[in-house]
């Protein structure tokens, strides 16, 4: 990895996806179309996403169905309005998410090559972990639409019934009206899932960037922690080891207060996931077992467990080392130092106090124990489904 790539250029697929759902505004020269197809992008999953959730209301309110059906009919409903609710999200926090990851990309910049390299560890991770979120959020769309078309092509050349990937199936619908709607429906729902995916992935990436600037003031700290460099030289300072120290703060100051932005701009987002997800699974592993083992419920299940995972084990690791901070200072021998070295190292001991926490709506701190908690609620409220 070359000390002189961009932060983009290691999240260029993420990024894509950000533009392309209205998160960050589209890049190149600033337009004035550029700012309304943003807007349009951000707002869009709310229009379209009616498509598909009214067929499924009508359904449930005015058809017979079955258990099977009407699993299936609550699971698209509920995916649905997690992508209606998250454009609200998109809308009111854009500016502000975008100034969070201008804030990530300036530090990147600031960064020297042996810096860059241990943040680049983390980077990684992000990078590998948005892709492969990406690429399956698509993936869980082509295999209902692949369902579908089986199930289509599947029927007998005299029926009148007609199979779609995201609502119920019709009888006696014309071609091309069939073609026509088949087609948009497929469209819209690959938007609206990459639009998802990508609401779940700002917290993601932006979570595990922090992670790498925590990391590295750590290791500056430890890097300074040696005895000698903190002795007194015929009771003059070392000026060295105050910029060190002085550089430090800045840093640990600067990644506080991103991580408190993100806290306040993403956590309504995390509470619409840990809500909509955790009865996607629920309803999507009911479906799979009463259902003969449907692979698009399968992929489903597996889809929203990882979200919720993606979501709950960053928020964790960015814990974990904001208390390693505190573990660094300790170990730093500011006994031997000056006075000015002390008070240095107290303000940065007093700031370490408290990890950085990230939660869903200020109710549920974001953890690998939440996503124990939410995990085990999903399995029995799952139970439940099944029993009826």
């Amino acid at each position: 990895m070359s000390g002189q790539d961009s932060f983009w250029d290691h999240f260029w697929f993420a990024r894509l996806f950000f533009q392309l759902s209205g998160i960050l505004p589209i890049s190149g020269e600033s337009f004035l179309w550029k700012k309304f197809l943003t807007q349009f992008l951000a707002v869009f999953p709310m229009l379209y996403s009616f498509f598909v959730l009214i067929p499924q209301i009508n359904f449930i309110l005015f058809r017979n169905y079955n258990t099977d059906d009407l699993l299936e009919a609550m699971l698209i409903m509920t995916a649905v309005l997690t992508g209606q609710t998250r454009s609200i999200f998109v809308t009111i926090y854009r500016h502000r998410i975008t100034r969070l990851f201008t804030a990530c990309e300036e530090l990147w910049d600031q960064s020297v090559p042996a810096d860059r390299q241990l943040i680049s560890t983390w980077i990684r991770q992000a990078k590998i972990i948005s892709t492969m979120y990406f690429c399956a959020a698509n993936c869980l769309v082509t295999v209902f639409v692949v369902t579908a078309t089986l199930q289509q092509f599947s029927l007998p050349e005299n029926s009148t019934t007609k199979y779609y990937p995201f609502t119920p199936q019709e009888d006696s619908t014309p071609s091309p009206e069939y073609e026509i709607k088949y087609a948009v429906q497929v469209i819209c729902c690959f938007c609206s899932m990459s639009y998802i995916a990508a609401c779940d992935m700002t917290g993601t990436i932006l979570t595990l960037y922090l992670c790498g600037q925590l990391a590295l003031v750590k290791r500056w700290l430890r890097d300074n922690s040696s005895k000698e460099k903190f002795s007194e030289m015929k009771g003059n300072i070392n000026e060295g080891l105050e910029e060190s120290l002085k550089k430090c703060i800045r840093r640990h100051q600067i990644v506080l207060e991103l991580c408190s932005e993100l806290e306040n701009v993403i956590q309504y987002n995390y509470l619409i996931q840990i809500i909509t997800e955790m009865y996607i699974m629920a309803l999507s592993a009911a479906s799979f077992t009463k259902s003969s083992g449907s692979f698009r419920h399968f992929a489903t299940f597996i889809l929203s467990i990882n979200g919720l995972f993606l979501s709950c084990w960053p928020s964790d690791t960015l814990s974990y080392e904001s208390t390693e901070i505190a573990q660094a200072i300790y170990e730093v021998p500011w006994y031997d130092g000056s006075p000015r070295v002390k008070t240095m190292v107290a303000v940065l001991m007093a700031r370490s106090q408290r990890p950085a926490i990230l939660t869903a709506g200020k109710f549920i701190p974001l953890s690998l124990e939440a996503f124990s908690s939410i995990t085990s609620s999903g399995i029995s409220f799952c139970m439940l489904l099944r029993s009826l």
